[in-house]
């Protein structure tokens, strides 16, 4: 889908005379909020969570980004893809779980929380195992698995990391603004 975008983006340029310009995926991600919100100023805190993304970035200006911490391995939207495969739900998972989650219990699996002390990273391989674990662990004891449980226990665990990680960071940095991006 990219390489048709940017094809059709190229012809389109070439074909009216106007420039192609170039944007970070992850930037575009953070400058969407600006079209929601015209009065948001720089500086605040975004976290951005994409397919294959998850990131903390502190964007200082309109066109200067630190890099906080980000994803090491699965990102959390590639955790909920691979876990709704996993449960027979449709793509994008995410979108399913949630819907799944909204009759489940949260507080039902205790399922772990990836932190990473002292580090602004973000690691869901080890929570996505889990889920998977639990999951099998379930069948092969041949009890019965409350899908709306799993889905609301793991996109608890989920949020509760990005959450987490956010706090951490708006305490600091100081500052005191959150976009949420992807």
């Amino acid at each position: 889908a990219l390489l048709v975008g940017l094809s059709a983006a190229k012809g389109l340029a070439l074909g009216t005379g106007k420039p192609l310009i170039g944007v970070n995926h992850l930037e575009g991600h953070v400058f969407a909020n600006f079209l929601s919100d015209p009065d948001l100023k720089p500086p605040f805190l975004a976290l951005v969570v994409s397919g294959g993304h998850t990131s903390l970035l502190v964007v200082e200006d309109y066109n200067t980004f630190r890099l906080l911490g980000q994803t090491r391995d699965d990102a959390a939207g590639e955790a909920f893809d691979k876990i709704a495969r996993f449960m027979g739900l449709p793509y994008p998972g995410g979108p399913e779980i949630e819907k799944l989650a909204l009759s489940g219990k949260a507080e039902a699996i205790d399922f772990p929380r990836p932190l990473l002390p002292n580090s602004y990273d973000f690691s869901f391989s080890g929570l996505k195992s889990a889920v998977i674990n639990y999951l099998h662990a379930q069948a092969q004891r041949g009890l019965e698995v409350k899908r709306e449980d799993v889905a609301a226990s793991f996109q608890e665990a989920i949020v509760d990391v990005l959450v987490t990680k956010c706090k951490e960071a708006l305490i600091a940095t100081g500052l005191k603004k959150v976009v949420l991006a992807g």
